[in-house]
């Protein structure tokens, strides 16, 4: 356990593939981001970009254009937090709850 050390923190799951296998890979990232409370910046699409070797991804045009999507998205959301610290108070942090659905 990370003992909240990422708990409110701006982060994004980010996968470079060969071919296939992104997306599955990129909803794994994710949920450990969802269990961390962290908060999530997005982009236009899933952020998944395309090479084989050191350099490749430069040439998936769409791959770029999603992660520059996403580092401004990152960059605001970043700014947005810093900026609410002194007006706005974080939530508390709650205990976890367990339960067992074997019954």
């Amino acid at each position: 356990k990370n003992c909240g050390m990422f708990r409110h923190k701006v982060g994004a799951s980010v996968v470079a593939v060969r071919r296939s296998g992104g997306i599955p890979t990129f909803n794994q990232l994710n949920n450990y981001i969802n269990y961390a409370e962290m908060i999530v910046p997005t982009s236009n699409y899933w952020n998944v970009v395309h090479g084989t070797a050191s350099g490749d991804a430069y040439s998936d045009v769409e791959g770029v254009q999603i992660m520059r999507v996403l580092g401004k998205n990152m960059a605001w959301a970043l700014k947005l937090v810093e900026s609410g610290k002194a007006t706005i108070d974080e939530p508390e942090k709650e205990m976890k709850t367990y339960m067992s659905f074997i019954r």
